[in-house]
């Protein structure tokens, strides 16, 4: 049996960011358990697209702060190899003056909160984009700070890194169980007993089962997600991250030219041959050439969506010493960097500004308002 300050349950890149900040604010009295290898779930599949434009203001300023990281990735966590920080930006498209209108109010929000979105007319939607059909767009909400970091799994590994050298022990375990000892909690693997005085919950879906041990229920809901990858095309056919949300399907070409297409309207009793289908038949309608251009392969992965499509954050009421970092809808690497900063600070006690409140799970006894802009 062992002892320590906090033991984090979960090595994607949100246990590992717990991790990194953890260390960086001082306590690196910490160890973090995966059962399998770091990255090796729905991190290691992300195509790492990191974005500011969202509905909500608390979901907004997460994303901010968490690009504000990103543009420093390299200053901060030393990698050998650089990452690279694509600003290829986000492009939604509208296909009706509802959805235009929905966007003109979001970025109003965002740029309030200092996020450089913008509508822009089917002109210079065109301009942008000139191989996108235009048939039916009446304009779109555009963001040129919005990018990706293809390299989701190098990203998670390296914060890893960096709390590891700090002191941060990160152990290849299994988590059986977890219980109340007292003033603190008794987490046993298939290894080990453990003593810690806080435990942060940041194994997506998997957390439901261990939430459920100490009374918890946790409203997440598991979503089979797919995204379909081309063959390469010419480069600089698509360079933003282009998402139709009237005709269910987002599409984004990566820096060695194959293109990613994901549609939305997806359902579990549809095999990977109709996705296929289906997604490439709703592309096509943006992107004509796709009709010409093969599926390479299917790539998927799970998401622990929420009802209201937000994360669950920070400590739970009544529950002394437990602290959630799960229910990301999809959006968890975008955001990793603040919601890394948002718990190390509920462990320590520290100040912040990020509003961490607003993602309780005690949200969910009254009415909560859904984010409309997953993909």
């Amino acid at each position: 049996m062992s002892t320590t300050e906090v033991v984090i349950v979960g090595g994607g890149v949100i246990g590992c960011s717990v991790a990194y900040h953890l260390a960086a604010s001082g306590v690196s009295d910490v160890v973090l358990l995966e059962r399998a290898t770091l990255a090796s779930g729905v991190t290691g599949v992300c195509p790492g697209g990191i974005r500011q434009q969202f509905e909500g203001e608390a979901d907004c300023r997460l994303a901010r702060r968490s690009v504000k990281f990103y543009e420093r990735i390299n200053e901060l966590l030393e990698p050998d190899a650089p990452f690279y920080f694509e600003r290829s930006g986000y492009l939604f498209l509208a296909h009706s003056a509802d959805l235009l209108s929905k966007f003109r109010r979001n970025v109003s929000l965002q740029n309030r909160l200092g996020i450089p979105s913008k509508i822009l007319t089917p002109s210079e939607i065109h301009d942008l984009l000139p191989r996108v059909a235009m048939d039916g767009v009446v304009g779109g909400s555009f963001c040129h700070e919005d990018g990706f970091i293809e390299d989701c799994h190098g990203v998670t590994n390296q914060l890893a890194a960096c709390a590891r050298r700090s002191g941060v022990q990160i152990r290849r375990e299994e988590v059986r169980r977890i219980a109340r000892a007292g003033r603190a909690w008794t987490i046993t693997t298939n290894a080990s007993e453990i003593h810690a005085g806080h435990v942060v919950l940041a194994a997506g879906g998997d957390s439901v089962p261990l939430a459920a041990q100490v009374g918890l229920s946790l409203p997440i809901a598991a979503e089979r997600r797919r995204l379909a990858y081309t063959t390469p095309c010419d480069p600089g056919l698509l360079a933003p991250l282009v998402i139709a949300l009237e005709r269910s399907v987002a599409a984004k070409q990566l820096t060695n030219g194959v293109l990613y297409l994901g549609w939305l309207a997806e359902s579990p009793d549809v095999d990977d041959l109709t996705f296929i289908e289906r997604t490439m038949d709703a592309a096509s309608t943006l992107l004509p050439m796709l009709n010409d251009v093969p599926v390479r392969r299917v790539m998927g992965g799970i998401y622990d969506n929420t009802p209201d499509r937000r994360p669950l954050l920070g400590p739970v009421a009544g529950v002394d010493g437990l602290l959630l970092a799960v229910g990301f809808s999809g959006h968890g690497f975008m955001i990793a960097p603040a919601v890394g900063e948002a718990i190390a600070a509920a462990v320590t006690g520290s100040a912040t500004d990020l509003p961490v409140h607003q993602f309780s799970l005690g949200r969910f006894s009254g009415a909560a308002l859904r984010e409309g802009l997953q993909i």
